[in-house]
């Protein structure tokens, strides 16, 4: 289970990334194709770690940056950086590694 500080890190990350997508992109683009992926990815993330269900659930945001940038190329959207901070965060606090013998 993530401690309170680390969990409010990787939330406002996430939070960040949503917020950003959803004032830069249209209900409508974020309805359909990769920032639909993406989007509903981050929603979910956000939803299981702010329920401390973390431990129970998969996550599935790694990745995002390389689906944008397969799709659209924009290498200069300030998007991305606050996807790789997420996803930083995520592999540092959240993502579960495997035991060794």
């Amino acid at each position: 289970m993530l401690e309170l500080e680390k969990r409010e890190i990787i939330l406002q990350g996430i939070e960040a990334v949503i917020k950003d997508m959803e004032n830069r992109y249209s209900f409508i683009e974020l309805e359909g194709g990769s920032l639909n992926l993406i989007y509903v990815r981050y929603k979910k993330a956000y939803q299981i770690i702010k329920e401390h269900k973390e431990d129970d659930s998969v996550i599935y945001i790694n990745g995002g940056i390389r689906a944008y940038l397969d799709s659209y190329s924009d290498w200069d959207n300030p998007l991305l950086g606050k996807m790789g901070d997420v996803e930083k965060l995520y592999d540092k606090y959240v993502m579960k590694h495997p035991k060794t013998k």
